[in-house]
Formats: C-alpha cells, sequence, structure tokens
C-alpha cells in the first residue's frame, strides 16, 4: 500500500510548514480544503493555497505533487482554482464527495489534466451509488473510515467493508483510504482480504513529534 499524506491546517504557513517536514519522507502530499459548512471543520480556503503557491513560487520544491480533498460545497469553484495554477506546481488527483453530488463526467471533461476521484462517507452505500456514477469508469476512489471532519475522530472498522463492495461491483480503479490511520488501524486494514492502493495518514504523521516521526514512517513503510 503507498502512503499520500493527508494535510489539514488553518493557514497556508502552517499547511507548508507541514509539507516542509515530511518531504523528506514523501513526494506526494493530499491537501484538504474544508469550509466549515458542507462540515464543520474549517481550514485554509483555496483562494489562500492559491495566493501562496503564487507568491511563494521561488521556494516551493517542483519535486513535490499535489492531491486536493474538496469538502466544499463551491468544489466547481475550487477545482477552477488549482486549475489556473497546474502550470505552477504539479497536480495529480482531484476528490470530491458523491454527496454533493457532482456531475462527475462533465468535471472530467472540463478538467482532462486531473485524475477526478470521488469520495465515499461511511454511512453511504456502494451498490446505490454505483447506480448513480457507474464506478467501472471512474479511476479513483477515496473511502472515509471516519465521519469528515476534525482529526482525531474514531475509526470506523465498517467502512472497511466497502473496499470488497467496489470490487464486486467492477471497480478497477485505485482505493484511496482515509480516517484514523495509525499503528493501530494499519494491522488491521493489512489483514484484510481486499486491501486498499493508498493509505492516507492525517495527524499520525503530520503531528508526529520529530523523534517519532522516522519511526512512524517505517511503521507504515513495513506495512
Amino acid at each position: 500500500m503507498n502512503i499520500i499524506p493527508s494535510l489539514v491546517e488553518q493557514t497556508a504557513d502552517d499547511l507548508f510548514d507541514r509539507i516542509s517536514y515530511l518531504s523528506p519522507y514523501y513526494h506526494q502530499f493530499q491537501v484538504d480544503i474544508e469550509d466549515g459548512i458542507f462540515i464543520q471543520n474549517k481550514t485554509l480556503s483555496i483562494e489562500e493555497f492559491v495566493a501562496y503557491t503564487k507568491s511563494h513560487l521561488s521556494v516551493l520544491s517542483p519535486s513535490l505533487i499535489y492531491d486536493f480533498h474538496f469538502m466544499t460545497q463551491s468544489f466547481e469553484h475550487a477545482i477552477e482554482m488549482i486549475d489556473r495554477i497546474k502550470t505552477i506546481i504539479r497536480i495529480d488527483a482531484v476528490f470530491v464527495h458523491t454527496a454533493l453530488h457532482p456531475n462527475y463526467f462533465l468535471l472530467q471533461k472540463t478538467y482532462p489534466k486531473f485524475r477526478i476521484g470521488l469520495v465515499i462517507n461511511p454511512e453511504e452505500d456502494v451498490k446505490k451509488l454505483d447506480t448513480l456514477f457507474s464506478f467501472k469508469t471512474i479511476p479513483l476512489i477515496q473511502l472515509m473510515t471516519i465521519h469528515p471532519g476534525k482529526q482525531g475522530q474514531p475509526f470506523i472498522k465498517e467502512a472497511l467493508q466497502k473496499i470488497e463492495q467496489l470490487r464486486n461491483c467492477g471497480f478497477r480503479g485505485k482505493i484511496y483510504l482515509d480516517g484514523a490511520i495509525n499503528e493501530t488501524t494499519v494491522p488491521l486494514i493489512s489483514s484484510l482480504s481486499y486491501k486498499p492502493d493508498v493509505l492516507c495518514p492525517g495527524s499520525y504523521l503530520a503531528k508526529a513529534p520529530e523523534g517519532e516521526l522516522e519511526k512512524r514512517v517505517n511503521f507504515l513503510s513495513t506495512e
């Protein structure tokens, strides 16, 4: 399983400090943008992120890759904003929640440079969603193993069943797992018959004390 750290920060300065802290170990990061409306938590805005990248171009590492997880009602605007900086930073995947009812194929057609993925919350039904989005045609799906919001919420073990359900629906793209990824839950995930392709640890890495970070990185790399 590959590791892409998930970063939830209130300011652009804090976000890029976290990226700097983790970049000796990882080259790809998932940036969470939360509006305080779709979910209760609120992070830096996409406008703040874009403004920061434009004003700090000389110090941004060209080797880093950014994914975006939009938990915002105005996700179309957010995607439009990052489209404007696709020549400044390397952007790979963009994730939008099925609960926001995106017009997936319009997004895919409008932004062909991005891999557009869908996010499924723990309470959502995979089979029902498959009838709406036709998962066989989608490259990426991210499963939430917590209820979206602030970091530190409890792991929802039952959400892991959705990995097998997706495969049984014919989904052959990559499955990402996001929420309470840590030393307690990773062994459980590793024991599954149907495993995700990518784990997105949040505070387990981003908030790790300096003396603990390398140990945690090594733990994740061996699972």
